[in-house]
């Protein structure tokens, strides 16, 4: 079992041949995936084929030199990418801003604010009842807010239990 950060051999085996070149040597990878047993989570290793085989993905490999260019021009690709992205999204994150905007109580605004300048230090202002849970959703009130350390908070996400 290799260590995080270090680099494994990959397995080979003989299987169907490969969709572009028709040798039979597939590449044979391992990961980690989630298995729920009795409410708690195990880790299990599982091995998949892919479909492409040894000389196929030598010859995809990511050209070494992309990444020396895009550092170069970091900030073409970034102007690039501002245009490219320029208003698509607008009508999908207007549509979650106006879904967000219908749980705000403006009564309390006062006492939310003041709620959350007395956060104690290396804790978050939580929702006890998230604004955008998968089953149930809240509302921004003093009522919804409580403080969890942060561990707690990233670990709860938008769940309500």
């Amino acid at each position: 079992m290799s260590r995080k950060g270090e680099k494994h051999q990959p397995v080979y085996s003989e299987r169907k041949p490969c969709r572009k070149c028709g040798t039979t040597t597939k590449i044979q990878v391992q990961r980690k995936k989630p298995k729920q047993i009795d409410n708690i989570i195990y880790q299990t290793d599982e091995y998949y084929d892919t479909w492409r085989c040894h000389q196929c993905s030598k010859k995809s490999a990511p050209n070494p030199n992309l990444l020396k260019w895009q550092r170069e021009n970091r900030e073409h690709l970034r102007k690039y990418q501002r245009e490219y992205y320029k208003g698509k999204y607008a009508a999908r994150g207007a549509k979650n801003s106006k879904r967000i905007k219908e749980r705000f109580v403006y009564d309390d605004m006062d006492e939310i604010q003041e709620f959350y300048r007395n956060c104690p230090e290396g804790h978050h202002v939580d929702h006890i009842v998230p604004l955008n849970g998968k089953n149930v959703s809240g509302l921004h009130t003093v009522s919804n807010l409580q403080y969890l350390s942060a561990t707690e908070n990233l670990r709860k996400s938008n769940k309500f239990s």
